[in-house]
């Protein structure tokens, strides 16, 4: 097997990447039904890092994340054993198609 300059050699030292860890700690909840967790994202970038930007892009992905769970658990997204990739984009519209359809008749 030769190999090529796609492949990893996971013997190779990794990089080291410089970042910073923040530390987010909510006060206090809306409604307090449970003790309020520590939250630790990192962040790599030139400068300071922006807080009100990290924000917004921690609660889009918190919704992207939630989007997939209920597309995958709920609507079966990862459920059919497809060969083809047209066969799997065809699965990927019907599913959109269904998650519409539930947004458009939500009350």
């Amino acid at each position: 097997m030769t190999k090529t300059h796609d492949t990893v050699d996971s013997r190779q030292p990794r990089p080291i990447v410089r970042g910073t860890i923040i530390l987010v700690e909510v006060a206090k909840l809306p409604r307090q039904t449970r003790q309020p967790r520590q939250l630790w994202p990192f962040w790599y970038g030139p400068g300071e890092p922006d807080l009100g930007v990290l924000w917004q892009a921690y609660v889009r992905r918190f919704d992207v994340e939630h989007t997939l769970r209920f597309f995958k658990q709920t609507l079966n997204w990862a459920v059919p054993q497809v060969r083809l990739p047209e066969q799997a984009d065809r699965w990927t519209w019907l599913v959109l198609l269904a998650y519409t359809h539930l947004r458009l008749t939500r009350s």
